[in-house]
């Protein structure tokens, strides 16, 4: 037999390129969109297809794992969403569908950003399925700002519009890892009064590792849960490529080690967000975010 001379697009550690969800665990899937908004920082719609270029070392060590998380499940990259960048509204929707179309079919996505605002849409749809779905949102940022008006949206609002529009069980909702330069206690205030609860990044220190999973399963056990993971958790010395880089964060060690600590809990959408590859020159964080998304692959049910 004469081997083909064309190699398939590059995916996610080279999985199938498929969109026949209904024959498929996991699918993987790209959310190519950013704001724009900044006046500094732009360039997460390219974070995608970097996370995928640097999966392909990802993929090579992935050959040491036993069992490794691609065994005994078949798992698919369907490529990006064709997203308008000229019009959130639109990309929201075609996010929407997308991702419906996904969970219909009875596949678990994990989604590649593009900026934290892209989960808001993930939630519409997958709050069509899981009614009271829970949240472990994984960033330096609350992303529950105050909306400028009903209709504002970026990325800074969308655990604010989740709450608004009823998506989330906010009971059983968490972010943590928030922080700022010198404290960000303004914003950690005003997301408890929400209702929200925030575990600050001083306070996961102060806890350490135990106490900190201790309390995420006891709060989050047997619930459908949406991990959502902004690349910029981490502290900017080792992930300088991210949308808002705030220092002081996680290191590798400590990020991959507190997502093992999550095994056993109804995961059952992951994300992994703000990969930024124009401020990223080394591909030191788009490395780092194909390690978290293969640890997310590891968790998904």
């Amino acid at each position: 037999m004469i081997k083909s001379p064309f190699k398939p697009p590059l995916t996610f550690l080279n999985l199938p390129l498929s969109t026949e969800f209904s024959s498929g665990d996991i699918a993987v899937v790209g959310l190519p969109f950013d704001c724009g908004n900044s006046r500094t920082r732009f360039g997460c719609r390219l974070g995608p297809n970097a996370v995928r270029q640097a999966s392909i070392l990802t993929a090579d060590l992935l050959t040491d794992a036993e069992p490794s998380p691609l065994d005994s499940r078949r798992i698919v990259d369907a490529g990006d969403i064709d997203l308008p960048l000229d019009d959130i509204h639109a990309a929201f929707d075609a996010i929407e569908r997308g991702i419906r179309e996904i969970v219909e079919a009875g596949a678990t996505p994990l989604t590649l950003g593009g900026d934290g605002s892209v989960s808001l849409p993930v939630l519409r749809a997958m709050h069509q399925r899981y009614p009271d779905l829970a949240v472990l949102h994984l960033d330096a940022h609350t992303d529950a700002y105050p909306l400028a008006g009903n209709n504002h949206y970026d990325n800074a609002t969308q655990f604010t519009h989740a709450l608004n529009e009823g998506l989330v069980d906010v009971a059983h909702a968490i972010h943590i890892g928030t922080r700022g330069p010198v404290n960000a206690m303004k914003t950690i205030l005003h997301v408890r009064d929400m209702g929200y609860e925030v575990i600050p990044f001083d306070m996961m220190r102060e806890w350490g590792e135990k106490r900190l999973l201790e309390h995420l399963h006891a709060r989050l056990e047997g619930r459908p849960l949406y991990l959502c993971f902004d690349m910029d958790v981490f502290d900017p010395s080792v992930a300088p490529g991210v949308a808002t880089p705030t220092p002081g964060g996680l290191l590798p060690a400590d990020g991959i080690a507190l997502l093992r600590g999550l095994a056993g809990l109804n995961i059952v959408c992951a994300d992994v967000n703000t990969p930024t590859p124009v401020h990223d020159p080394s591909g030191a964080t788009a490395g780092l975010a194909a390690a978290i998304a293969t640890e997310c692959l590891a968790l998904l049910n």
